[in-house]
Formats: structure tokens, C-alpha cells, sequence
């Protein structure tokens, strides 16, 4: 077993861990009450300091600002989710799955079924999962390498629901990837998608240049960039998931924020709710250095996206 494999691994008996393990699971709880309030107030104070700073953009239309991640455990997203349409028993379609992150919180809602894809192949993390999903949970889990020409024609119309991860970030064309997302989704099926950071917010580029360096991606030449980015990664390692194969293999979307909303409403996805996560990082660094401001204005960078760090969306397939 490699190391890649093995970082994998022990990241998916992590999250088996935060299933299973009684200490693990009522540290969350704990957490969990304090960030109930912490929302609360997040929420309260953002909206009105975005208002006044002139940053607050009323045509995204969202429902909650978090501050950074706002303590969105996975047990509890899923829990959101199961409000607007219910995971037990449902058939749950996972596009680019990965190597399965998060898929035992997924499972600890008791679905039918679960069938996620990826482009890259993760057969011994995939087995790995298989069996003891099974076997906890008695949930059926099958994995499709390729895309979604790879998916049987029996899952069209099928699913209830659809579970993204991190993964609308890195969609190259977001409309095809919609329009392959709605051919297997039921009429009135749900879509649930965390995703980012986004490309112009902080640490788009998925790396982590340092604490005055979160828009050198944005700001820095290409030559210079490409300059930094192979003296940092002297060899790449071929793993999908992180951000220097990312970078190599320019899997980004480049979108806005507005960008994303406006292809779902064009999809004809009704967006229930949207949360947004923001970036305490960012609005510290644009508050000290205004020249970073002002470079970003140059290039055009959406002034909302600069202290976005990305989004939770829930929406609901209209056709």
C-alpha cells in the first residue's frame, strides 16, 4: 500500500471514528451547541459589517453568513439536508466521489443506496468502504470510474438526491455538468453542494502560500507563479486531491459567485437555501493592505469573492 493510499485510509477511519467513538462523537455535540450560538451571531454581525462596507451583494440571496467554516460538521450538513428532503431510504448519487471522504456520515443516515463516480480511480480506498459501510450500516455502495457517460442508463430519473463535496470548485463546464446531473436525478430530486475555496477568494488556487499570500494566484504573473509553484513542488504527487495536482492539471472553474447561481437558475434548480462562508483571513489582510485592494480592483476581481471562502447550497431539480 502506498502512502497516498495510506493517507486515505487513515482519513476515512478518521471519519469512521467521528461515527463510531462516544468521546469523539460528544466532543461535535459540544461543539456543536457552542457553534448553534456562534452562528447566531456570526450571522448577525457579518451581514450588517458587509452592508456597510458596500461588500454585501443582495442578487446572491443568502440565507446565513458563516464565519470561516462555522463549525458545518458533516453529521450535522446532512441533518440540513434531511429537512428538505429525507436521506433515509433514498437513492443518493455522488458525482466525483473521490477517494470518499465523508461517505460514513453519509451513510449514517441510513439511504438505500449510494453510487458515486470519479475520474480517477481509488479501488482499495473504494473496497475499503464497500465492506465496512455494509457492515455498519447495511447501506449498498458501488463506485463508477469515468464520468457521466460511465453511468448506466437504469440510473436515469433515478436518484433522490445528489451529494457534492468539494467538487463544483474544480468543474471545468458547470453547465455540462448540470445538465449530466439532472439526467439521473428524479423530477423534484434534491441537490446538496458544498464547494470552494472559489477562484477569486482567498486560497483559490487550493494552496497554502502563506498568511499575506492568499491572492497570489490572482495577483502574481504567470511566470512568476509558475516560478514559485515548481520551486515549492519539486514532484507532484499524482493524487487528485490535492491542491498542487490541481494547480498542474488546471482543474478549476474559474466561476464568480454570482457565476454559480446564475447556471443553476438556468438549469432550472430551484436554490431553497445558501449559506456562505466568510473568510475572517481575507477581510483582515484587505482591511491592513489596501494596495492588495486595489490590485484585486485592477484585475477585476468581484469584491464580494475576495472574502468569500465558498458556499453550502441546497436546491431542488424544477423539470
Amino acid at each position: 500500500m502506498d502512502i497516498i493510499v495510506k493517507n486515505h485510509i487513515k482519513s476515512l477511519e478518521l471519519d469512521e471514528l467521528e461515527i463510531n467513538n462516544f468521546v469523539k462523537k460528544s466532543a461535535i455535540r459540544i461543539k456543536l451547541a457552542y457553534y448553534f450560538l456562534q452562528r447566531f451571531v456570526a450571522d448577525f454581525l457579518l451581514r450588517r459589517l458587509l452592508k456597510k462596507d458596500g461588500k454585501f451583494d443582495r442578487n446572491l440571496f443568502i440565507d446565513k453568513f458563516l464565519l470561516d467554516e462555522g463549525g458545518m460538521f458533516k453529521d450535522y450538513v446532512y441533518r440540513l439536508c434531511d429537512k428538505f428532503k429525507p436521506l433515509k431510504g433514498a437513492n443518493i448519487f455522488v458525482p466525483g466521489v473521490g477517494y470518499g471522504k465523508n461517505l460514513f456520515q453519509l451513510a449514517a443516515m441510513k439511504p438505500k443506496l449510494i453510487v458515486g463516480f470519479d475520474l480517477y480511480k481509488y479501488n482499495q480506498e473504494w473496497n475499503f468502504l464497500s465492506k465496512k459501510i455494509k457492515e455498519k450500516f447495511n447501506v449498498d455502495l458501488i463506485f463508477i470510474n469515468g464520468d457521466f457517460n460511465a453511468i448506466p442508463e437504469k440510473y436515469r430519473n433515478f436518484f433522490d438526491y445528489v451529494i457534492s463535496e468539494a467538487v463544483l470548485e474544480h468543474v471545468k463546464d458547470l453547465p455540462v455538468f448540470l445538465d449530466g446531473t439532472k439526467k439521473f436525478l428524479k423530477k423534484d430530486g434534491h441537490f446538496y453542494a458544498s464547494f470552494g475555496p472559489i477562484w477569486y477568494g482567498p486560497g483559490g488556487d487550493h494552496i497554502d502560500w502563506g498568511e499575506d499570500q492568499i491572492f497570489d494566484h490572482l495577483l502574481l504573473g504567470d511566470r512568476e507563479y509558475n516560478s514559485r509553484f515548481n520551486q515549492k513542488f519539486m514532484k507532484i504527487e499524482n493524487d487528485s486531491c490535492e491542491g498542487a495536482f490541481l494547480v498542474k492539471e488546471k482543474l478549476f472553474s474559474y466561476l464568480s459567485c454570482r457565476d454559480y447561481l446564475d447556471i443553476f437558475k438556468k438549469h432550472d434548480f430551484d436554490v431553497l437555501s445558501l449559506f456562505a462562508k466568510i473568510s475572517k483571513k481575507a477581510m483582515i489582510l484587505l482591511k491592513k493592505r489596501p494596495d492588495m485592494a486595489a490590485a484585486l480592483d485592477k484585475i477585476g476581481a468581484p469584491e464580494f469573492d475576495r472574502i468569500c471562502g465558498g458556499f453550502y447550497l441546497w436546491a431542488r431539480n424544477k423539470l
